[in-house]
């Protein structure tokens, strides 16, 4: 299972992306909130969007199944 983070700023100030810790593409340290680790990205998205994240995304590329926008 991945360990998980969310990008606290919103990509084209749409969604909070949330990418995998070894993801190329995950913001910088101080614009990371850790979700911890989930089954696939698709849980990891389910989570922070309950959990004050309501505009959560998976990242395309380290969570392509689920990203959506």
């Amino acid at each position: 299972m991945p360990n998980y983070i969310i990008n606290i700023k919103k990509t084209d100030g749409v969604y909070n992306e949330v990418h995998t810790t070894d993801c190329a593409y995950r913001p910088q340290v101080q614009n990371q909130d850790d979700l911890g680790w989930h089954v696939n990205g698709v849980d990891a998205v389910r989570y922070a969007q309950q959990n004050g994240y309501p505009a959560a995304d998976g990242c395309q590329h380290c969570s392509p199944e689920a990203h959506r926008g």
